[in-house]
């Protein structure tokens, strides 16, 4: 009788030890369970919802960008139009967008003042006054935006228009002050010239910049008649842009483009002797960036 009792309490013992591995095994399974549950949900997090979200977020943010050279530009005009001479204007450009907490960081982006040879020039000989007359303008601003999801794009202010340019393609956005209209043989030109004033500065980021503007000169000069070897020029790295702008929206004739140096080109349209009248402004604008 002893050794029954004695066999029944060790079954006991045997069977106690083995519910309890039992329980110990079925929570461990239970956690690597919710581990790969969590695992999976946030890979479908950071491999499909992040991208999205995020080109979405790189999206808008082209969209504010154009707008807020939008505003640039029509301050500018603002300033040349009303001759407001000493009367500085303030606005402001986003560098970058926003990321996502924890799963994307913030897309930067670079801001550039700049006085390189981007320049306009108008030259033509006034016989009225016997003179020969040009005219330059240089400088230009741009926000290239390195965008990892969404295209990275680039808005140019450059000539008094904005330019947007991505990969190998660029467009002309805002309408640059430029007229030329045939009548029969003969032609009118009407142009406004914005010669850039500043200091060349790189400012990268993803905040915001302000940008002050200040008309300190514009000169208005209209004349009609005894016109003689009126060209353009326009120097650009965004020949394409230019030239498609210029065939559909003007009657310039005789455009041709010439390689001025490394990625850079010059588009010249020469109208000859064919120009009855022309209104043109040559104004100077200071620039400033402050951070």
């Amino acid at each position: 009788m002893k050794d029954m009792k004695a066999e029944n309490r060790t079954l006991k013992r045997r069977r106690l030890l083995n519910s309890s591995d039992e329980e110990g095994v079925a929570a461990t399974v239970g956690t690597i369970m919710a581990l790969l549950v969590f695992l999976s949900l946030l890979s479908i997090i950071t491999q499909q919802y992040v991208p999205v979200w995020m080109e979405d977020k790189e999206a808008y943010h082209m969209d504010e960008v154009m707008m807020q050279f939008s505003h640039l530009k029509a301050s500018i005009d603002n300033l040349v139009m009303n001759e407001f001479t000493d009367y500085p204007l303030y606005s402001y450009i986003r560098l970058g967008s926003e990321g996502v907490p924890m799963f994307a960081s913030k897309t930067p982006g670079i801001l550039r003042l700049s006085q390189e040879l981007e320049g306009f020039e108008l030259s033509f000989y006034d016989e009225g006054s016997d003179t020969d007359r040009k005219y330059s303008a240089t400088g230009g601003i741009s926000l290239e935006v390195l965008n990892r999801y969404f295209e990275s794009q680039t808005v140019i202010y450059e000539h008094g228009a904005i330019l947007l340019q991505q990969s190998d393609r660029s467009i002309i956005r805002g309408v640059p002050p430029i007229g030329i209209d045939a009548y029969d043989d003969n032609f009118n030109v009407r142009l406004t010239m914005i010669d850039i004033v500043g200091a060349e500065e790189n400012i990268g980021g993803t905040g915001s910049v302000g940008i002050t503007t200040e008309l300190w000169s514009s000169n208005r000069r209209t004349v009609r008649g005894d016109i003689n070897n009126l060209n353009i020029t326009l120097n650009t790295r965004y020949p394409d842009a230019w030239v498609s702008w210029l065939e559909n929206n003007t009657d310039a004739p005789n455009i041709s483009v010439d390689i001025a140096g490394e990625n850079l080109y010059k588009i010249t349209i020469d109208m000859g002797n064919n120009v009855t009248e022309i209104r043109y402004t040559h104004a100077r604008v200071n620039m400033k960036i402050s951070t």
